[in-house]
This record gives structure tokens, sequence and C-alpha cells, in this order.
């Protein structure tokens, strides 16, 4: 089959969106699928098409002008019409409305969308929802990141999943019961905010920040910060990861972290919670709980021990295989 991907950003940018599309993409050229993938130009010295891993990529350069960019990415696809009458299917990444004049043209083309979470801002504008609900009624099936997605966005998920991860090769660590390891954006929407507040309550703890943002400053206060890093072997030493991100809580799980984290609005509480490992994971609602859970569980590891062990478990079954697979599935593709 011919498969065609649409998505914001790709490799070499970094990020959840990118390693997912790369991820999938690999797995499904390895079962002889051919893969294309059109994606913006966010760097001039990127080259508007090459080929990388097998997988042929097309650059849009795109004007960061709000409307007069949309209608410079349809103008672009129709110019490169030949791209979309090749595939077999046509899968959006959370940019279905890049597509949205050539459903009506091209009417018998396999279309679907994944939808891998929210844009940070809640509430959330009401053109997000629609937008959404648009290109869940105009795909043929869609995937979605989490069931709050149905919630929040009030569309019905064909497939729902909770972002995969490659397996770490091993499964003890030494951990220390006073580190503590965060992975991600530093930025408000996070909920970083309400984790370094809890942090100030705590006293003997080390934690390390693997990643940027406009709270570098503010982490460095309470922490090591060590930019967008791998963060293995930090997970690797970690006993707690009060990240609150889908694939850092993952991560965290497969490394045998203790997860304790928060929310700062309704949505992200439903992002936490919605999910199958709601009971594996300590969500508190206040920086003071939140402190007050890691102390706890920091002091009574048997007691952290039987959420590990059970939040483990759960995790070496979300592989990118099974993703992939997921994938062929909602496309009735064997």
């Amino acid at each position: 089959m011919k498969i065609l991907f649409l998505n914001r950003l790709y490799s070499p940018h970094v990020g959840g969106v990118e390693k997912h599309v790369e991820e999938i993409s690999q797995r499904l050229l390895k079962k002889g699928h051919t893969i294309t993938i059109i994606t913006e130009k966010f760097n001039k010295n990127l080259k508007n098409t090459e080929r990388i891993k097998g997988i042929k990529i097309f650059r849009i350069p795109y004007p960061k002008i709000k409307i007069i960019g949309l209608f410079y990415i349809w103008i672009w696809l129709f110019k490169h019409r030949h791209l979309i009458k090749q595939a077999d299917i046509i899968h959006a990444h959370d940019v279905f409305v890049w597509y949205l004049p050539f459903r009506f043209i091209c009417l018998n083309k396999s279309v679907f969308t994944t939808f891998h979470g929210w844009e940070g801002i809640y509430p959330i504008p009401k053109r997000n929802i629609f937008l959404n609900q648009i290109a869940a009624k105009l795909s043929l099936g869609n995937m979605c990141a989490g069931k709050f997605i149905e919630k929040h966005y009030k569309i019905n998920a064909d497939h729902i999943y909770y972002t995969a991860i490659n397996l770490p090769q091993k499964s003890t660590y030494k951990k220390d019961r006073k580190n503590i390891v965060y992975v991600g954006r530093l930025d408000y929407d996070t909920g970083l905010p309400l984790i370094l507040k809890a942090r100030s309550y705590l006293k003997g703890y080390e934690i390390d920040f693997c990643g940027d943002g406009p709270l570098k400053d503010e982490c460095k206060k309470y922490g090591q910060v060590h930019g967008f890093t791998d963060p293995r072997p930090f997970y690797q030493k970690a006993f707690i990861c009060i990240s609150a991100g889908l694939t850092s809580i993952l991560e965290a799980l497969s490394y045998k972290c203790l997860v304790i984290t928060t929310y700062n609005n309704p949505l992200k509480k439903d992002y936490l919670t919605m999910t199958p490992f709601k009971n594996w994971v300590i969500v508190s609602n206040t920086p003071e709980k939140m402190a007050e859970r890691i102390e706890y569980y920091s002091r009574y590891t048997n007691k952290a021990k039987r959420k590990v062990e059970a939040g483990y478990k759960w995790a070496k079954t979300q592989t990118w295989d099974n993703l992939a697979n997921q994938y062929l599935k909602l496309w009735k593709v064997s």
C-alpha cells in the first residue's frame, strides 16, 4: 500500500508527533508498505525533497502567517496533487485542515486522522473543537491519544491509544529514593509551576529536568536542567518521575519509576485519569498533597513497589509494533 502522511513537523525537528510518525512509518516499511510524508519546511537549510531511512519527504516552505499560510499549503498541495492521487491511504496527524478542500475533490480516497492531544490552551478555543469535529466527520476513521479527547472535543474515537515506547533492555535498576526526574517542555501549560511549588516543600531531594523552555531559569532553583537530552539514564536512577506528559509517564513506567504528578485544569485531570494506568500513578490536585505523596512513598518503598510493578506490566504492552498494527486495523489493511 502507498501511504501518505500529513503532519506539521517531522525529523529532524524533535517532538512527540514527529517521533510517533517516524516510528510507525519504519514499522510499516518493514511490512512492505511505501511511505511518503508531507510536512512544513521549518528550517530554510533543509531540502525541499529528500529520502530518509526509506521514507520520501516533501517539505512545504510554509510562510508562518495565519490564513495566508493555510492557503499557501492548499496551493502547494494542488500543485503536487499527484502525491494524493498516487496514495492508497491518506492519514493526517492533527492537520486534516490541510486536506480539507481535497476531501471534496477526491471523494474516493481513503482518508483518516490521528488526534494527538490538545493545544495547551484551556478552555479549548471553540474554533479548535469545531475543526476537530469536522476532521472526525470527514475522515473514514480516526485514532485518539486518550479518552479525554472524546470528552473535551465531543468526537467519537475509532481507536484509543496511549502513545508507545521502545522497551528498555534491562528490567532491574538501582534506584535512589531521593532522586526525581522530570521529562518534557519546561512550560506553563504542562503543570510545571505546580510541580515546582511541590518541590519547594521537599528537603534533601535531587531533581533532574530533561527539557527546555520558558521556565528553565525557575527550574534551576530546584535542580539541574539538562536540556532536551536522552532521558534514559535519568529514568534508570530516579525513584520518582513527576512529569505530566503521556510519553514521559509511559517511559517512566517502563523504567520502573513511580509516577507522581498533578494537573492545573479539568482537561489535564482527565488527560491523566481517563487512562488504563490511573490506578498505578498518583495524581494530586495541590502542590502540598503532591509533596506529601512524594515523601510518603519515598519512605514506604514497599507500597510504591506494588504500583511500580503493575505499571511496568502494562507499559510492556505499549509497543510501536502494536500501535502500527492498530493503524493497519483502522485502515482495514492486512
